[in-house]
């Protein structure tokens, strides 16, 4: 059976620009690596994150919504942990998991309650918070998200985000050198190397952009993290390589979640976390610094 192919289907051009890419060996001198992340003063389990899904309902009855489950999961497993769009009440209950959360709000037209939210995940302690402008555009002019109208985000607009907040401000659905730059200099301290599960038609997959942005941004205190196509351990390696600090796993964990709960995902992370050792290993990897580009070929020739 022939696979169909969507060319404006960005998921499909991220998955296939990710198997591409193929690993060098390097195993004179290599020894089990060590995974742990540190970010913005605080230690993690591994590079491996959730993703900031919103909206997730009970799988079954009598089970908490797969929002608190996940976020259960990362708390346990001492991973980073992301949401999307809710109200503060349903943020509290995330919070109350003790999942070190960054908290995803989308680009309102109503700024005021940009500023709640963003006081409320300050409040609540969170270990960052932040923006995704990948969501400002819909078919007809503006989005309109579950009858909440969205709007433009200028440079301006991100600073005065970064001023009324004391935690790191993050952008997410950045998807060219350009916004990274604009980013920096509006003060962020991450930014999400994205495009939204495909929002944008024929948009760039992450990993391909993903190094050209590493490199702009080289020198600087912005954290790049990246999603999109992430299924494995193999994945998070290349984005390690290409210049993340961190990758979100995506919808691939989600069959994980609804089968199995906060266990059944924890089993799934180890087995991310089991294939990540696996091939810093075989390239000579001590820590999450060690993979670089030229670990990686494309197309009969290294990356770097």
């Amino acid at each position: 059976m022939h696979e169909h192919f969507n060319p404006a289907d960005a998921n499909l051009l991220a998955r296939r620009y990710l198997d591409s890419l193929l690993i060098e060996e390097r195993l004179v001198d290599a020894q089990v690596p060590d995974l742990t992340l540190e970010l913005w003063g605080e230690t993690f389990a591994s590079p491996v994150m959730t993703p900031a899904f919103s909206h997730l309902k009970p799988y079954a009855e009598g089970r908490e919504s797969g929002m608190l489950e996940y976020s259960r999961a990362a708390a346990e497993a001492n991973l980073v942990n992301w949401v999307g769009m809710m109200e503060n009440d349903d943020y509290q209950r995330i919070l109350s998991t003790g999942a070190r959360t960054i908290r995803i709000i989308k680009p309102y037209a109503d700024r005021d309650k940009v500023l709640d939210q963003l006081a409320c995940a300050a409040r609540g302690g969170s270990l960052a918070v932040g923006m995704d402008i990948d969501h400002i555009f819909g078919k007809d002019g503006y989005d309109v998200v579950l009858g909440e109208p969205m709007t433009r985000q200028t440079m301006d607009d991100l600073k005065n985000y970064v001023a009324a907040t004391p935690l790191p401000f993050v952008v997410k659905g950045v998807l060219s050198v350009q916004d990274a730059v604009k980013c920096a200099e509006a003060g962020v301290k991450g930014i999400v190397v994205s495009h939204h599960h495909g929002r944008l038609p024929y948009a760039l997959p992450p990993l391909m952009i993903l190094p050209h942005i590493a490199k702009a941004l080289s020198g600087s205190d912005v954290k790049i993290f990246v999603d999109c196509a992430i299924e494995r351990g193999a994945d998070v390696f290349k984005a390690l390589a290409l210049g993340a600090n961190g990758v979100s796993l995506g919808r691939h964990m989600l069959p994980a979640l609804q089968e199995g709960g906060v266990d059944g995902l924890k089993a799934y992370f180890a087995g991310i976390h089991q294939e990540l050792a696996f091939i810093m290993g075989f390239t000579g990897c001590c820590t999450l610094s060690d993979p670089e580009p030229s670990m990686l070929w494309h197309h009969g020739s290294p990356l770097e």
